[in-house]
Formats: structure tokens, C-alpha cells, sequence
């Protein structure tokens, strides 16, 4: 009994060692993926009533779709208390009305809001893709395959047509997507949020993540991330304070910086001597 426990502890090392991604054996033991290698908390100062918000991103290298890096300009946000969320990935997946099997897309945008699992949530763009899931709690998201390169993005949320569905209001939110290299806005969809007036939350988050199967952390792509040029309503925001949280057992590989009103963060080099982990920002 004791032999045949034995074997089935080895024969369940040796499955975990080969469907396990290669990893140096003196790298440090991190948190399991996705890594957020840096959030960013945008404090813009009151509750605003909701028609719009953008944030422009500056990516300075193209990025391969073989590199699972999530570059969200809104990493977190609040419409009337639903959250959401959405920015540009090297390889997104989803799938269409037609066709349910969740598939890779390539390189793409995208957009989700959580508490929703409806299909009748998610207004997916022509030629586009969505989601509903649970595995990440409930939530809609529609994906929009774009083959992006380097360059500046402006990510922006609008306020779209109302429905009255089981007899309350609701509202429509786009999403869309201009490229300043290429001068073209792409629509990458729209989803469904509950409520009327929709009012937008003053915290605001933007990320960079690595995420998908777990890779050494040398394999981290380099390159510089910027944020900046928040709007409320079509006019400059107000930006407050903006502080950049390195989170706890992920690899320190990103440096966030202010500069003439944005951020830059620099990915893929490790900090030196990291000593603390929530740091307020200077803009100018």
C-alpha cells in the first residue's frame, strides 16, 4: 500500500513538471498569473454625471501576440457603482453569436463590465467578438480583433441609447478605440450598464498586466508605457493625485514615473531596491 501511494505521488510530480511552463530554477516563487506589475489609481476629486471619459496610452515598442501583456487604460472603473474595465491586449479571445467555442483572436481591444451575464448585455461590434463568463465573476465583455502596433491610443467610453428592459432604464456604453498613427477610430462594441444616469465613480485605475500561462520572468517584453490626457465629458479632468501600487508577490518590473502631466512606466527591467510598494506620483 505504502509502494503504490509512493508511485502515485511520483507519477503526479512528474505531470505537474511537464505541464508546468519552464521557469529558472533559481527564479523567485512568485503569485500565481495574471501579474500586475503596476496600477495605477487616478483620483479625479467628485462623482461626475456620466457622458464620456477617454485616456490616452503611448506604447513605444510593437509587442509580439505571443506576449500576453494587457496595456488597460481603464483598469478599474465605476458607472454607478458597476464596474468595469478595458484596454488593449496582445491576444485576445471570445467568441461570436454564431459560433459559442472560445477561441483566440489575436491582437485586439476590449471591454467588460461585471454583475451581468445576459447576452442581451453585449452589443458586439460588426465582425467583432464577446464573452460572458463567471470564471473571473459574472461579467459581459465585448473584444474586437485589431492588428495594433506601437504608437498612441486613445481609449474612450461614451455614452450610447437607453433601453427600458423589465420596466427600468438602461443605458448603452461604447467603446472605441483611436489610433493617432493611422487616424481611425474602431468601435470596439458596446455593453448594456443598468440605470439612467449614469454617474462615473472619481477613482480610476489604469494597469499594465502580463497575463495567460505563467513564463520566466526574463521573458517580460521591454518597453515604455504612458498614460496621461485624461478627459471628463470631452474637457480635461481634474486630476487630483494619481498613485502607482506595485502589488505584493509579482516581479518588480515595472517603474512608474510622472512627467509633464502623465506617467511613464518603464516594463521589463527589474527595479532596484524596491522599498515601498504604494507611492504617490508628482504629474508636473
Amino acid at each position: 500500500m505504502l509502494r503504490n501511494k509512493s508511485t502515485h505521488l511520483i507519477l503526479f510530480l512528474l505531470v505537474v513538471s511537464l505541464t508546468t511552463s519552464p521557469v529558472a530554477a533559481d527564479e523567485t516563487q512568485y503569485a500565481p498569473m495574471p501579474w500586475h506589475l503596476v496600477d495605477l489609481w487616478w483620483d479625479l476629486g467628485q462623482e461626475t454625471l456620466f457622458e464620456s471619459y477617454s485616456i490616452d496610452v503611448t506604447i513605444s515598442d510593437d509587442v509580439s501576440a505571443t506576449k500576453n501583456l494587457y496595456f488597460a487604460p481603464i483598469g478599474l472603473g465605476h458607472l454607478s457603482q458597476i464596474p468595469f474595465y478595458g484596454g488593449i491586449q496582445t491576444q485576445v479571445d471570445g467568441y461570436t453569436r454564431d459560433n459559442r467555442q472560445l477561441r483566440k483572436i489575436g491582437p485586439g481591444f476590449l471591454m467588460s463590465m461585471w454583475g451581468e451575464r445576459s447576452h442581451a448585455a453585449i452589443r458586439p461590434a460588426q465582425g467583432g467578438f464577446y464573452q460572458s463568463s463567471g470564471h473571473e465573476g459574472d461579467f459581459v465583455s465585448i473584444r474586437r480583433p485589431y492588428q495594433w502596433s506601437k504608437g498612441t491610443f486613445t481609449y474612450k467610453i461614451i455614452r450610447l441609447d437607453q433601453e427600458v428592459v423589465d420596466g427600468k432604464p438602461c443605458t448603452w456604453v461604447g467603446a472605441f478605440v483611436y489610433s493617432h498613427e493611422k487616424d481611425e477610430t474602431i468601435f470596439v462594441g458596446a455593453l448594456r450598464f443598468k440605470g439612467d444616469q449614469l454617474k462615473l465613480a472619481p477613482k480610476i485605475a489604469s494597469f499594465v498586466e502580463v497575463y495567460g500561462p505563467r513564463i520566466p520572468v526574463a521573458e517580460i517584453p521591454q518597453l515604455t508605457v504612458t498614460f496621461g490626457n485624461l478627459q471628463v465629458n470631452g474637457k480635461a479632468a481634474k486630476v487630483k493625485s494619481v498613485e502607482a501600487i506595485y502589488p505584493e508577490g509579482v516581479p518588480d518590473y515595472a517603474e512608474a514615473k510622472g512627467k509633464d502631466r502623465r506617467v511613464v512606466i518603464q516594463v521589463g527591467q527589474p527595479a532596484q531596491k524596491r522599498t515601498m510598494r504604494r507611492v504617490q506620483l508628482q504629474l508636473d
